[in-house]
């Protein structure tokens, strides 16, 4: 996969960029895609410089610790449920 802006920690929830298919930090504010949260980050990921190439969990069957996840921003208890929510559509269990 491809991380198209950042840098990013491990644990990241990523969303999926719509025009390209790149990936990069979920934001629930936006409207390109990256507004659903798709995938979580494996490992470190610097795309400060242009797209770079990153490892993921992109479908489950999965389990994440909620503890581990790293979110852009302080996005709200409720924004935060929505991307847990999200996550499980693709197979991506938090607890």
């Amino acid at each position: 996969m491809t991380v198209a802006a950042g840098t990013l920690e491990p644990g990241t929830v990523l969303g999926k960029i719509t025009a390209s298919g790149k990936y990069a930090a979920h934001d629930a504010a936006a409207v390109d895609g990256t507004e659903t949260a798709v995938a979580v980050l494996w490992g470190k990921a610097d795309a400060s410089g242009g797209d770079a190439p990153a490892v993921a969990v992109v479908r489950g069957p999965a389990i994440v610790n909620r503890h581990d996840l790293v979110f852009a921003g302080t996005p709200s208890a409720g924004e935060i449920a929505a991307a847990h929510t999200a996550l499980l559509a693709t197979g991506i269990l938090v607890r």
